[in-house]
């Protein structure tokens, strides 16, 4: 690489990387092993909108439906999620979450919560800011 700025997509990978793994080893220290990050993005999802189709989690966490479709099977399987016919729509399903997902809520918002901690440490507020509105330009692009 002839200059340090041409690192960005190396350096955003090893961020993301690093993530997942903190991410899956902070999952297992909670007994939730059989859980990937991405389990994560659904979660929060439902959390945040209640009942959605496998259309809207798609859009939401901006993966291929059929990738979704899954990942919710998975969830479902753990008893995190349950799935019925749209009464609107007999061909799609609406997916929401089971008491057992909603009580993940607290445990994934700490691993959050400790995820942005690790990536922020020393970094002050307006750098932080900076960095952000830099990564949504450069994503924008795409």
């Amino acid at each position: 690489m002839k200059y340090e700025v041409d690192l960005i997509i190396y350096i955003i990978s090893r961020i993301r990387e690093k993530a997942n793994r903190f991410i899956v080893d902070e999952l297992k220290s909670h007994g939730l092993q059989d859980l990937a990050p991405i389990h994560g993005e659904i979660l929060l999802a439902l959390f945040s909108q209640g009942e959605l189709s496998m259309k809207q989690i798609a859009a939401l966490i901006d993966r291929k439906k059929s990738t979704v479709t899954t990942l919710v099977e998975k969830l479902i399987k753990l008893g995190y999620a349950q799935k019925k016919l749209d009464v609107y729509d007999n061909r799609s399903f609406l997916i929401s979450l089971t008491d057992n997902g909603y009580n993940l809520r607290e445990v994934l918002i700490e691993i959050s919560n400790k995820l942005l901690d690790k990536v922020y440490k020393d970094l002050p507020l307006q750098e932080r800011k900076q960095l952000v509105k830099s990564l949504k330009k450069i994503l924008d692009h795409w």
